[in-house]
């Protein structure tokens, strides 16, 4: 491998979710050091409300921070020759790349070429999937998206885009298609590049956020408050043969090492040796993480096992009915212990009404851990009940928030400040279709 070899790109990474913060991506733009930036925008629960408002009105259902996003972002990105990439289109691609198009026209920005990809609403076949269980009952199928992969988005990317804007695609697949064009001819380096693009998927994860390490197994010490609230975001130099140099910008606070690359590496992986996206299938067990310098690391040693033979969908299945979830607080002395007393008398309301599926826990006490929390070595001074019901119908969800306000008269002293909010029951299913039965297309707004 020869590691003399100039990169075939340079991409940053700008967000990590729906609402992550904007200043990093437009700080990495400034730094001139990157040619692209991917931002990741859209997860499984952001697309039921995107879906949902593209019924009402079908000039809508991308990410309304659209404007708020990029209103910064573009005109930095325009004067530096700098592509976007990003599933901001989410359940409407097109007219996300209509409105990203009004957009720089106004910041005066003229003659910019945007690409709206669209194809994986699959909605319209789903005669063509496989879903992991059948929907039963008076269940409702809101909308149904295939994960899709790099190809098209490389296309429009050299024909010309200056923004590419997706629906449902893998997230590694964002940030690889700037490098798959100029990559070697060989699978390895693909999947050298969607490595990448999965390190980067999460924006500040990779370089410090969400990372406390272990007493003594690093001399760094852990990131200040100060350091947290401006903490850079990622960026990487992909080389044709798919392995890589990932880092932060020069004084930028954060944590690029072996052990924050390592854990970005294995999120959300079940199983490393078969990790699979649209693109490939990679195995992650010969990854390795070389220190080149500070907050710089070497990546190599991804392989791939070749194209999974179908395309993951995620199906958004309504429910009747709601999920309520409500509070109910405790302070003062023997404020646990009326929590716990609260909570039992609520566990035997609730029984009165079979068939509800209900949870019950003590916020500060159990409600992450559940029975594997430890026991207090000091009672807490403020405790919050909480419960989580699935009603079928309104009826049952008053009922359920009667119960928590009669506590504040039939239960135990003191209690108060509650807090309750209904949502849909929305459950997300798993299926799978062949990439032979998906039909995707750019298309194409001008400034």
């Amino acid at each position: 491998m020869n590691k003399s070899q100039k990169p075939v790109t340079c991409i940053g990474s700008g967000a990590g979710f729906a609402g992550d913060r904007v200043d990093p991506a437009v700080a990495l733009v400034k730094s001139g050091l990157i040619d692209s930036l991917g931002l990741e925008c859209l997860a499984e629960r952001t697309l039921v409300p995107a879906i949902k408002l593209r019924k009402e009105n079908s000039k809508k259902g991308f990410d309304p921070r659209l404007r708020t996003r990029l209103t910064p972002l573009l005109p930095q990105a325009f004067q530096r020759n700098c592509r976007i990439i990003s599933n901001l289109g989410a359940a409407n691609p097109a007219c996300a790349g209509e409105e990203i198009a009004r957009l720089a026209n106004e910041l005066g920005f003229k003659k910019r070429r945007i690409a709206g990809m669209i194809g994986d609403d699959v909605m319209g076949l789903t005669q063509h999937i496989k879903w992991n269980k059948p929907i039963t009952g008076q269940a409702n199928l809101l909308g149904a998206h295939a994960y899709l992969g790099c190809k098209l988005m490389s296309k429009a990317l050299e024909e010309g885009a200056d923004v590419v804007v997706t629906g449902r695609v893998a997230d590694s697949a964002i940030f690889a298609a700037p490098a798959l064009a100029r990559l070697d001819n060989e699978g390895d380096a693909l999947a050298g590049a969607l490595t990448v693009g999965h390190l980067l998927e999460c924006g500040g994860q990779l370089t410090g956020g969400n990372y406390e390490p272990i007493a003594g197994s690093t001399k760094r010490p852990p990131l200040s408050a100060q350091e947290y609230a401006c903490l850079g975001y990622p960026l990487a130099k992909i080389f044709a043969d798919g392995h890589a140099q990932i880092g932060l910008a020069p004084d930028t606070p954060g944590i690029v090492d072996k052990l924050t690359c390592t854990l970005q590496l294995l999120y959300e992986v079940h199983n490393p040796t078969h990790y699979i996206t649209p693109d490939l299938i990679l195995d992650f067990s010969g990854v390795r993480f070389e220190q080149i310098g500070s907050n710089q690391i070497m990546m190599h040693g991804a392989r791939s096992k070749g194209a999974p033979p179908t395309l993951k969908v995620a199906g958004f299945v309504e429910h009747p009915g709601f999920t309520v979830d409500i509070e109910i607080g405790y302070a003062g002395t023997g404020a646990l212990m009326r929590a716990k007393f609260a909570a039992d008398v609520l566990r035997r309301r609730v029984s009165l009404w079979p068939g509800m599926e209900t949870q019950i826990d003590l916020v500060g006490v159990d409600s992450v851990l559940g029975k594997c929390s430890r026991d207090l070595r000091a009672d807490p001074v403020e405790v919050r009940v909480h419960i989580s019901a699935a009603c079928e119908d309104t009826f049952a969800a008053q009922s359920v928030e009667d119960e928590v306000y009669a506590l504040t008269l039939s239960g135990p002293a003191g209690g108060c400040s509650v807090r309750s909010e209904r949502r849909a029951r929305i459950e997300v299913l798993d299926g799978y279709i062949e990439p032979r039965w998906i039909q995707t297309e750019l298309i194409w707004s001008e400034s």
